[in-house]
C-alpha cells in the first residue's frame, strides 16, 4: 500500500513538472529563431574583426516594413544579435544563443548564468557601439535608453533575450498586447532571471502563468506615469509627450536597464 501510494506521489509530481514545463513552454513551434540561430552557426564570427558590430537598420516610428526581415549584426561562438524582423521600438533586437538545445527559459540551469551573464554584456557593447555610430546617429537612436530582458511565454522556440529601446514606439507596435508584453511584469529583465536562476536552480519567475496572461491582456498604461488614456492609439500618443517619459538619455555612456 505504502509503495503504491509513494508511486502515486512520483507520477504525481512528474506530471506537475510536466504540466509547468508545457505551460512555459514557447506558444508555437514556428522556426524562424531556430532557423536564424542554426544558419547563423555556419557563418563566420564578427567578434575578433575589425568592425564586430553592424549598424542597426534604420526605419522611420510608425511605418510598416516591406519585407520583415533578420540581419546578423554581431556574431561570437557563443551567439548572435540580430534585428527583430517585428521591431516593437525604435531599436529592436534579439540576441540569441546558439545552442539549439537552449528552447526557452525553462531550458536553463544555473550552469547557464555565465552564458546569460556573456548576452547582457554583448548587449551592453551593442548598445555602446549605436551610440558613436553615425549610421545610429542618423537614424536617431544614439540618444535613446535600453533594456534587455525575456518575455515570460516566449512565442518562438530557441531562447532569446530582447534588446530594445524603451520608446516602445517600433513600426510594429500594433496591439496593447505588444505593448503589455514589455510594459508589464510579462517582461523579465534579464538581471532578475539570473538571479531566479542562482537562487532556485531554474527560472521560477514565469511560473504563474494565471497572472502572467492576465498582465498581456490588462487595459495597457503608460509605462512612465501609469496613466490608462482610454485606448491603445491614445495611450502611443501619450507616451511620445508623457512628462515622465525616460526614453532618451543625457549622456552617451548610460547604462542598460538589465
Amino acid at each position: 500500500m505504502k509503495r503504491a501510494v509513494a508511486a502515486q506521489k512520483a507520477v504525481g509530481g512528474a506530471v506537475a513538472k510536466r504540466s509547468v514545463a508545457n505551460a512555459n513552454a514557447p506558444r508555437t513551434r514556428l522556426p524562424f529563431l531556430r532557423n536564424v540561430a542554426q544558419n547563423a552557426r555556419r557563418s563566420p564570427d564578427t567578434y575578433r574583426t575589425a568592425t564586430p558590430f553592424t549598424s542597426y537598420p534604420p526605419h522611420v516610428s510608425g511605418q510598416q516594413q516591406k519585407k520583415p526581415t533578420s540581419h546578423v549584426l554581431y556574431k561570437d561562438p557563443q551567439c548572435i544579435i540580430v534585428n527583430d524582423a517585428y521591431p516593437k521600438s525604435r531599436l529592436h533586437c534579439l540576441v540569441i544563443p546558439l545552442d539549439l538545445s537552449l528552447d526557452s527559459l525553462s531550458a536553463l540551469r544555473p550552469n547557464h548564468v555565465p552564458l546569460l551573464q556573456h548576452l547582457m554584456e554583448v548587449a551592453e557593447q551593442y548598445v555602446q557601439f549605436t551610440r558613436e555610430d553615425a549610421a545610429s546617429n542618423e537614424a536617431g537612436i544614439q540618444a535613446l535608453s535600453f533594456m534587455t530582458g525575456f518575455h515570460s511565454l516566449p512565442s518562438l522556440p530557441q531562447l532569446h533575450m530582447h534588446l530594445i529601446s524603451r520608446d516602445l514606439d517600433g513600426p510594429c507596435m500594433k496591439t496593447k498586447k505588444h505593448y503589455n508584453s514589455f510594459a508589464t511584469p510579462f517582461f523579465l529583465p534579464a538581471d532578475q532571471v539570473v538571479n531566479d536562476l542562482r537562487k532556485n536552480g531554474c527560472v521560477t519567475l514565469n511560473r504563474n502563468v494565471e497572472e502572467l496572461n492576465r498582465f498581456e491582456h490588462e487595459e495597457p498604461r503608460c509605462l512612465w506615469c501609469g496613466l490608462n488614456p482610454g485606448g491603445f492609439q491614445q495611450l502611443r500618443v501619450h507616451l511620445r509627450t508623457c512628462k515622465g517619459n525616460r526614453a532618451y538619455v543625457a549622456s552617451s555612456t548610460a547604462p542598460v536597464q538589465q
